[in-house]
């Protein structure tokens, strides 16, 4: 979630700070919006929201936040920061295609969402291309894309013909069972 939190702010920020149209990232904050409502319920229930540390670390966000928002600290930064957020993106991304691997099973998975976050990665590709042309931007999305892709299929892969294996070795265990008897 913190991952998530520092690149979905990062890439906020950065199209704030450059006056892009609000169109073209109205979803960040809206994402980031739940990802706080998450984890404050994460840090709740794990007993952790008034430590010390914690307290801080909200303070010193919320006001680098503020910082780079009403330009007290330079736009510049946000430049050499954003090429950052591909690889946090990509990092989420490759962890959930090892978990479904690792676990042989994407029972749990949302086909629907993945094939949401492909769409919506391509049509932002295209809209960024078409409002800035912004390289950075548009190298972000389009590994995001990839990557989307990739859960998609591996998610496929796994609820679709990966079962029908299982099914297969399932019957030989219970004949081989039945024999046994």
């Amino acid at each position: 979630m913190l991952m998530e939190i520092i690149g979905f702010s990062i890439v906020t920020l950065y199209n704030f700070t450059n006056s892009y149209s609000i169109m073209t990232y109205l979803e960040y904050p809206i994402i980031l919006l739940q990802v706080y409502v998450l984890l404050y319920y994460v840090l709740k229930y794990r007993r952790l929201l008034w430590r010390p540390i914690i307290t801080f670390a909200i303070f010193t966000y919320f006001a680098s936040v503020l910082g780079f928002a009403l330009g007290f600290f330079s736009r510049n930064l946000l430049s050499y920061m954003v090429p950052f957020c591909t690889p946090l993106s990509g990092f989420a991304k490759v962890t959930y295609i090892y978990g479904i691997i690792k676990a042989g099973n994407a029972d749990e998975v949302s086909l629907t969402t993945w094939i949401i976050s492909v769409s919506t990665n391509m049509s932002r590709l295209f809209t960024v291309y078409v409002d800035s042309a912004d390289v950075k931007l548009m190298i972000n999305f389009l590994v995001s894309s990839l990557l989307s892709a990739g859960v998609l299929v591996t998610a496929l892969f796994y609820q679709y013909k990966y079962p029908a294996v299982q099914k297969r070795q399932n019957r030989r265990r219970s004949s081989c069972k039945n024999h046994d008897d």
